[in-house]
């Protein structure tokens, strides 16, 4: 395995870890496609389009989390501010 590829297995394998201490079921998605990029790119020969293709999904879902996120929380802080949760 190259040097970049290690980078990016323990880069992801840090990303797997620091979703499940803070985010558990929010991320499951989110986590599978790092889970399956890690695999991927442990492999003796990756697919380069495929590694490429799960980390831009992964990218697109990362974006789309961060924005949602403050909403979320909102809506949290609400229903339990009402007893909700």
């Amino acid at each position: 395995m190259t040097a970049d590829r290690k980078d990016l297995s323990a880069a992801l394998a840090a990303s797997l870890k620091a979703i499940d201490d803070d985010y558990t079921e929010e991320m499951r998605e989110l986590r599978a496609l790092f889970e399956e990029a890690r695999v991927e790119a442990e492999k003796d020969e990756p697919n380069g389009q495929k590694l490429k293709a799960l980390l831009a999904d992964a990218n697109e879902m990362a974006r789309t989390f961060a924005t949602l996120d403050p909403a979320w929380q909102a809506v949290q802080r609400v229903a339990r501010l009402f007893g909700i949760l």
